[in-house]
C-alpha cells in the first residue's frame, strides 16, 4: 500500500468536499425559502442561479484544495481517448431506463397517473434563467464536482470503488428518494464514461442532453415528448451499445480499497442520504399514522370461511 500522504488524503478530501456540499445545500435551501420567496420571479431566479453556482462551486474548490492537486488534473477537459458520439445515446438510454423504472414503481406504489404540466414562466428572462439553472449549470458543475474532483480524489482506492462511492454521493446529493435510482444509474454510467475516455467532455455532454430532455418534457408534455422521444432514444441507445462493443474494452485500474474509506467521507454520505430519508420518514408518519389513530386501523385483515360464508377478522392484538 502506498505510504504517500497524497494518496491517503484522497478520501478525506472527497469527504471534506461533500461535507461542504451538505452545508451549502442547507444554506441554499434556507435562503431560497426565507429570502428569495419574497422577491419577484425574475429576480429570484437570477439570484438563485448565483446561489446554485456557489452551492456547487465552493465544494469543488474545497475538494481540489484539500487534495492539493492542480485543477486541471482532477477535472480533465482535454480531448481524451476512446471518444465516440455513440457514447451519448448509450448513456442517455441508461439514464432514461432508470427514470422509466422509477416512474413505473411510483405509479405501482402510489397509483398516481401522469403529472400535470408545469406552467412555463411568463418573462423571457425568467425562462432563460430557468434553462440555465435546470439544464446548463447542473450539467457542467455537477460533472466537475462529482466526476471530476471527487471521482479522481477517490481513484487511489481503485477505479471501480471510486465510481461506486462517487455515484452513492451523487445519489445522496439529489435529496429525494424518487431520484435515487436515476441518480445512482447516472453516477455509475457517467463515472465509467469519464474513466473510459479520460475526459469530462462526454459526461458533461450526456448530462446536458439528459437535462434538456427533462426540461422539455416538464414544460411541454405531449405524446411526442413523453412517449415517442424516450422510446426512440432507448432504441437508439440499444444500437449505440451494440456499436460500442467494437471499441476497446475498459480495464479499470486497481487500487487499495482501504484508501477509499475515511471518517469525513462516511459522515458526508450519511448526511447526504439523510436529506432524503428523514423527510421520507416524517412524511410517512404524517400520512399513515396520524389519520389512523385507532391502533387496529392498519392491522392485517384475514378471510375466514364459516357456515354463513366468508367473513373478515382483524388480527389486531389490542383489546
Amino acid at each position: 500500500m502506498p505510504q504517500d500522504k497524497r494518496y491517503r488524503s484522497g478520501s478525506a478530501a472527497a469527504g471534506g468536499g461533500m461535507l461542504t456540499l451538505w452545508l451549502t445545500m442547507r444554506a441554499n435551501a434556507w435562503l431560497r425559502q426565507e429570502w428569495l420567496s419574497l422577491l419577484a420571479e425574475t429576480a429570484a431566479e437570477g439570484i438563485g442561479l448565483v446561489l446554485q453556482f456557489l452551492m456547487l462551486g465552493i465544494p469543488l474548490v474545497i475538494t481540489i484544495e484539500l487534495r492539493r492537486l492542480p485543477a486541471a488534473q482532477p477535472c480533465p477537459l482535454r480531448e481524451g481517448q476512446n471518444g465516440s458520439l455513440w457514447l451519448v445515446p448509450a448513456g442517455l438510454a441508461v439514464l432514461l431506463g432508470a427514470n422509466f423504472l422509477t416512474l413505473l414503481l411510483q405509479n405501482m406504489l402510489t397509483g398516481s397517473g401522469m403529472s400535470t404540466p408545469t406552467p412555463l414562466p411568463e418573462e423571457p428572462l425568467t425562462i432563460i434563467f430557468s434553462m440555465i439553472g435546470s439544464v446548463l449549470l447542473p450539467a457542467v458543475m455537477e460533472e466537475l464536482l462529482f466526476r471530476g474532483a471527487v471521482l479522481h480524489a477517490l481513484r487511489p482506492a481503485g477505479e471501480k470503488l471510486a465510481i461506486w462511492l462517487s455515484a452513492l454521493l451523487f445519489m445522496g446529493a439529489h435529496g429525494s428518494l424518487s431520484q435515487w435510482l436515476p441518480a445512482l444509474a447516472a453516477g455509475l454510467a457517467l463515472g465509467i464514461v469519464t474513466f473510459y475516455t479520460g475526459t469530462l467532455r462526454w459526461a458533461i455532454l450526456i448530462h446536458l442532453c439528459n437535462n434538456i430532455i427533462a426540461w422539455v418534457t416538464t414544460y411541454f408534455p405531449s405524446p411526442l415528448t413523453a412517449v415517442l422521444l424516450p422510446v426512440g432514444l432507448l432504441i437508439l441507445g440499444g444500437i449505440a451499445l451494440l456499436r460500442l462493443r467494437r471499441m476497446p474494452r475498459w480495464a479499470p485500474a486497481r487500487g487499495y480499497p482501504r484508501l477509499g474509506v475515511s471518517v469525513p467521507l462516511v459522515l458526508a454520505l450519511l448526511l447526504l442520504l439523510g436529506n432524503a430519508l428523514v423527510p421520507a420518514v416524517s412524511i410517512g408518519t404524517e400520512r399513515w399514522v396520524e389519520p389512523h389513530r385507532d391502533p387496529c386501523a392498519l392491522s392485517p385483515i384475514i378471510l375466514l370461511k364459516g357456515a354463513k360464508g366468508w367473513t373478515t377478522k382483524s388480527t389486531c392484538a389490542w383489546p
